[in-house]
């Protein structure tokens, strides 16, 4: 990325000047799918009933398949060799938590899991033989052995997925407040040495590892906003607070397509793909905030309604035989997982249509209920239900259907059709005095237009 210019907001408006989307100016002439559904109270009771199987089962994932002694469970649904990542236990560790909330699991089942897991990540100053999942500075290993905690391969400590896992920590101290998890909870929080991890010029690094010490960093606008703002509220180790400037002055805005308005992508490329923007919403409540550069949560909006336009405008120009199906973002791909440099091919995630429902319902609610009517006999499982992934025309002529799940994908889901539902999420992570140091270090405000 460049450099940060701490005076102006760059203001980019981008047409894509690739030929599958060479009408991307006009307005929308394709099928919408569109509803009038704002909230969950205008949905049916069977819309409901849906919703919540569809939230239920993807729980039931991280409930089952964990280890019986450190509580870590399966980054992927069919467990390879006892990895599993960092990122999903802080998913699995709210999910639980919402749970516990709708008496899906008991009280005591909830906090017996959730102490488990907190337990492995931390190491008991007075015990040298304490079990404790490997990292540095407070941080962890992205993937880890679920039995041993030792790092998996030549796996990156990793701020993002650490940032991940801390939300999850938090969100479980605030929701067993006043228990011992409460206690255990805030303990490993506030061992986390953020400031370890900023570079000179006050950007958050990507991660370190043993063979090359402190690697890669992030400014301009991507998931690593959580990262930064958890950063921000420890009150042991935090960043300095112009690293917040350092981040968000270097933003990149697009305007690709009339009447979706601007929204922000990392380094200005073309790739409003979904998790950048719900991730960190899962716990964040961006809604009626914004700080000097940003309305998060209109950005959110914006960035998913391009999402599906770009999804829908690539189906047209490429003759996709689905052309009603949107949901770009990172996940598993026929040839692999899709990360962020993928381009896209037409592969969609269930779970990145669901995560949408609180920024767009009108949309997303209509075209996650038409994926499953038309290929629910392909991607829904009656153990975990919706799978992954799924490509209508893989290479234009191979239809492929995951068979799997991942993680932080069924996290997503799980809390933001939570915080669509009740926004039982967000109230309980916004309480935390932490979180709300954190904003008001970043300087954020409340802002009427928004939520």
């Amino acid at each position: 990325m460049k450099g940060v210019n701490t005076e102006y907001i760059q203001i980019i408006t981008v047409l894509f000047a690739v030929s599958i989307i060479s009408g991307c100016n006009k307005e929308s002439k394709l099928n919408p799918l569109t509803s009038n559904i704002k909230s969950w109270n205008d949905l049916s009771k069977d819309q409901q009933n849906f919703l919540d199987n569809v939230e239920k089962k993807a729980f039931e994932f991280f409930w089952d398949g964990t280890d019986s002694v450190t509580g870590l469970g399966n980054a992927i649904s069919v467990r390879q060799n006892d990895v599993v990542s960092i990122a999903g236990e802080g998913f699995a560790l709210s999910s639980i938590c919402i749970a516990d909330t709708r008496d899906w699991i008991t009280h005591q089942q909830a906090y017996d899991r959730v102490w488990k897991i907190l337990n492995s990540f931390y190491k008991d100053p007075n015990d040298s033989t304490d079990f404790c999942v490997q990292g540095k500075e407070g941080l962890f290993y992205h993937m880890v052995n679920s039995k041993t905690g030792k790092r998996d391969g030549t796996s990156e400590v990793s701020t993002i997925d650490s940032g991940l896992l801390m939300a999850g920590i938090l969100d479980c101290m605030q929701h067993f407040k006043g228990t011992e998890i409460e206690t255990l909870a805030r303990k490993i929080y506030l061992n986390a040495n953020w400031n370890w991890y900023i570079r000179s010029d006050g950007a958050i690094a990507g991660g370190w590892k043993p063979e090359t010490g402190i690697f890669g960093e992030f400014r301009g606008y991507n998931e690593y906003i959580l990262v930064y703002l958890l950063g921000l509220g420890s009150p042991t180790f935090p960043i300095p607070q112009n690293s917040w400037d350092v981040y968000a002055s270097n933003y990149h805005w697009l305007q690709p397509y009339r009447g979706i308005g601007p929204f922000i992508t990392p380094a200005g490329e073309t790739r409003p793909e979904a998790y950048l923007y719900q991730f960190p919403a899962c716990w964040i409540d961006f809604r009626g905030k914004r700080d000097h550069y940003a309305d998060y949560w209109q950005n959110g909006i914006s960035a998913l309604e391009a999402n599906r336009e770009f999804c829908l405008q690539w189906a047209e120009q490429n003759n996709y035989p689905d052309k009603k199906l949107w949901g770009w973002t990172a996940c598993a791909g026929k040839n692999g997982y899709m990360g962020f440099e993928s381009l896209y091919n037409g592969t969609i995630a269930p779970s990145a249509v669901a995560a949408a429902l609180p920024f767009v319902p009108n949309y997303a609610f209509p075209t996650l209920q038409y994926m499953y009517t038309k290929y629910g006999d392909k991607i829904w499982g009656n153990k975990y239900g919706f799978v992954d992934a799924f490509n209508v025309a893989q290479n234009w002529y191979d239809p492929w259907y995951d068979q799997g799940y991942i993680d932080i994908d069924e996290g997503n889901m799980i809390l933001m059709l939570e915080n669509f539902r009740s926004g039982g999420v967000w109230k309980e992570f916004m309480n935390i005095s932490y979180i709300q140091n954190a904003m008001q270090k970043a300087g954020f405000v409340s802002n009427t237009t928004s939520g």
